[in-house]
């Protein structure tokens, strides 16, 4: 498992353990075995060295945000590529909170962005440039399938690949598809 959020979540579990009586031992046995869930931050290692983030079950703005910053600092060298898929139900601020994570994928040092969905998802990807990305490095496509199109012709070997977005966008599609064409 990846990531400063999950990091809080076996600390914070630990110390309900640790409250209930369970030897630090036991505890610490036990979170070495934790695994994420289908879809949930799953790290696959893929032909050619390319690994997928596969964190397609969900998004909000703050998850997208923490993704993109444990992509920053698990890729060292790597090419950092994200799919995100829009983030749906945000409401009146749904433009403004992609156009957040857009110029967060730039601030993360994305190397190639696709953006999924509506015109949030545009509203992401525009912000992405408007904060920095070269535009050739940035694809706003309406669905997952067309996504992985993108991503099949783009996927380079050694790249990290996170995958993110709502559970209606269906970006699992995208992984889907790196799985068969990387092997």
């Amino acid at each position: 498992m990846i990531g400063r959020a999950n990091l809080a979540n076996v600390l914070c579990a630990m110390a309900v353990a640790t409250e209930l009586g369970v030897p630090p031992e036991e505890a610490a046995a036990r979170a070495r075995d934790l695994a994420p869930a289908r879809h949930r931050g799953e790290v696959r290692r893929l032909g050619g060295g390319v690994t997928v983030v596969d964190d397609s079950y969900n998004a909000s703005p703050a998850a997208l945000k923490q993704a993109l910053d444990t992509l920053s600092r698990q890729a060292g060298d790597h090419r950092r590529v994200a799919v995100l898929g829009e983030m749906l139900e945000l409401g009146d601020r749904a433009d403004e909170l992609h156009r957040s994570v857009g110029h967060a994928a730039q601030v993360a040092g994305v190397g190639l962005l696709v953006t999924v969905g509506g015109a949030a998802a545009a509203a992401m990807a525009d912000a992405a440039v408007a904060a920095g990305l070269p535009a050739d490095a940035v694809h706003h496509v309406a669905t997952s399938t067309e996504a992985a199109d993108v991503m099949a012709g783009a996927v380079r070997p050694g790249d990290i690949v996170l995958v993110k977005g709502s559970r209606g966008v269906k970006t699992e599609v995208v992984v889907d598809r790196l799985v068969a064409v990387c092997g």
